[in-house]
């Protein structure tokens, strides 16, 4: 498979420090070349890499170059531009550094920008001529599905396990975002690369072990293997593994971020435990996502603003609404049972099908067909709720309200008696309706999600039986077909391992059966229904 490479050359060094300059080149392009899909997110990574640099990363906004969807020239007058002023800060006995981002398609022999490429080999060239005193690399690739699309589409080396020997150099470190046999996936929930996604986060401080301020190399790598790994291990492509290869002869721990310089944190409690998903609320985007381990807090830097966190641990789901600046109080988080949720990068539901065998009773209506009977002497016998069935349905879930699925069911219609004149024999017609129907049903859950209310359409082919027995014994049979529709709506609750009942209201309309006069008789009316549901 053609691989994508997003190249993360990153911040390295003390970026605070007086004597060193920082610059960064960070590039993303959407655009695919030849037979390449389209990316959706790697210019806004490119965005919020370059963002993140300036907040936290010790960079000046002027040292910052974003460049998105460039051509090669372009993105060759961008190093060349970086060189001049590396040149410049050397003259001046300032030792530098450089980031270089890119993300978008890619080969490993080059990168793909639109229907133009920039070979590896003069990348590789381009940048370790550059007189930095410490460059670090970082590759990411993006795959697609449901929820994830590849940035490229042709069978290729894999370029992150062969970094090394392509960009091997003093003072050199590559982050690679998969390893030699996998893609990397990018994430439709999060509108982000989950590499990418994970790598911030972590110099946001979430990989901030220690707990001294700074994120080095190793602490974003070991931050963004593990969170990538859990990420991805269920989507369609599977499990992707970070992979980090390093060369930096004379130096110890090189800081890539500094979250204690940030103006405003959100704190993640020692108490707090499960996957958790911080949104900021005014822009409606998914800040920060990770596994808070329970026993050390946590912090996050953000933007001054509203945030809402969202935790979830085992099956249950806390929401809790926090101010930048302050820490998350426990005791106010709003907790509810989990019915259904997405998959990342999947787009499933955890209980997307559900099976419901349900049982009825209800009165039938009288029309026209009924009157002749009538007329003919004919009373209907039975309970005043004579009208009683089962039906079973099988539904899918299509969305988070919305279900498809088919329901078959049989319903007895009260019998009609006729007493022969002057004997004590009787003719008897008995009648019944086979119904198959396509269903659409919206349900809504609330609370605390176990239970939900539901509305139902139903349309689709009605069967019709009738047999009249004479006093001789001899039966009559016929078999008839038309339409049926249906309404219905009610409530549903979830009791425990899939299991559920369901209690409501329907109204059926089949006008199926039909005499030698002209009369059709539309059987069908109210309703009282109870249902047993099994989802899985």
């Amino acid at each position: 498979m053609r691989l994508a490479l997003p190249i993360l050359a990153c911040l390295v060094g003390v970026a605070h420090a007086d004597d060193v300059d920082n610059y960064a080149i960070v590039v993303g392009s959407n655009v695919g070349g030849p037979g390449q899909t389209e990316l959706r997110f790697a210019e806004e990574d490119a965005r919020r890499v370059g963002q993140l640099l300036v907040d936290l990363g010790g960079y000046a906004a002027d040292r910052v170059d974003v460049v998105l969807h460039p051509t090669p020239d372009q993105l060759r007058a961008r190093i060349n531009a970086v060189a001049d002023k590396i040149n410049a800060a050397l003259a001046a006995g300032k030792p530098t550094r450089v980031f270089f981002y890119y993300s978008g398609h890619a080969r490993s022999s080059a990168l793909d920008l639109g229907d133009d490429e920039l070979a590896l080999v003069e990348l590789r060239q381009r940048l370790f001529q550059l007189p930095a005193k410490l460059t670090v690399v970082v590759l990411d690739a993006c795959q697609s599905g449901a929820f994830s699309r590849v940035k490229g589409a042709q069978p290729a080396a894999d370029f992150s396990f062969n970094s090394r020997q392509q960009l091997d150099a003093t003072g050199i470190a590559v982050l690679a975002s998969s390893s030699g046999s996998e893609l990397s996936q990018e994430s439709e929930q999060l509108r982000s690369s989950y590499f990418t996604h994970h790598f911030l986060v972590g110099l946001r401080g979430a990989s901030d072990v220690n707990r001294d301020g700074l994120v080095t190399i190793d602490e974003a790598y070991r931050y963004a293997y593990h969170q990538t790994l859990l990420a991805t291990a269920e989507t369609a492509v599977g499990g992707q593994h970070v992979t980090l290869e390093v060369d930096l002869k004379g130096h110890g721990d090189v800081p890539l971020s500094y979250p204690r310089a940030a103006t405003s944190t959100i704190e993640l409690p020692a108490a707090l435990e499960g996957r958790t998903l911080v949104e900021d609320k005014r822009a409606r985007t998914v800040v920060a996502e990770t596994y808070k381990a329970k026993g050390a807090p946590v912090r996050i830097a953000v933007a001054p603003g509203e945030y809402r966190v969202i935790v979830r641990h085992g099956t249950t789901l806390s929401r809790c609404e926090v101010s930048a600046g302050s820490a998350v109080d426990l005791d106010r988080c709003k907790s509810e049972a989990i019915v259904s949720s997405t998959a990342k990068g999947g787009g499933g539901f955890e209980r997307p099908t559900r099976l419901e065998l349900t049982g009825f009773l209800g009165g039938d209506r009288h029309d026209g067909y009924t009157d002749n009977l009538t007329a003919f002497g004919y009373r209907e016998y039975g309970f005043p709720i004579a009208t009683r069935g089962f039906s079973a349905m099988g539904l899918r879930r299509y969305s988070h309200l919305l279900w498809f699925g088919a329901i078959a069911g049989y319903e007895k219609l009260p019998d009609w008696k006729q007493e022969v004149s002057g004997q004590s024999l009787m003719q008897e017609l008995s009648w019944s309706v086979l119904r198959v129907a396509a269903v659409a049903r919206l349900e809504q859950p609330f609370g605390g999600s176990r239970w939900s209310a539901y509305g139902e359409v139903a349309a689709g082919l009605g069967i019709g039986f009738t047999s009249l027995t004479n006093p001789q014994g001899m039966t009559y049979s016929d078999t008839y077909l038309g339409p049926v529709v249906g309404l219905g709506a009610g409530f549903h609750v979830d009791i425990s391992s899939g299991i559920g009942a369901s209690a409501g209201y329907a109204f059926d309309y089949a006008p199926v059966i039909h005499d030698l006069i002209g009369n059709t008789h539309a059987s069908g009316g109210h309703r009282a229904t109870f249902a047993i549901t099994y989802g899985f």
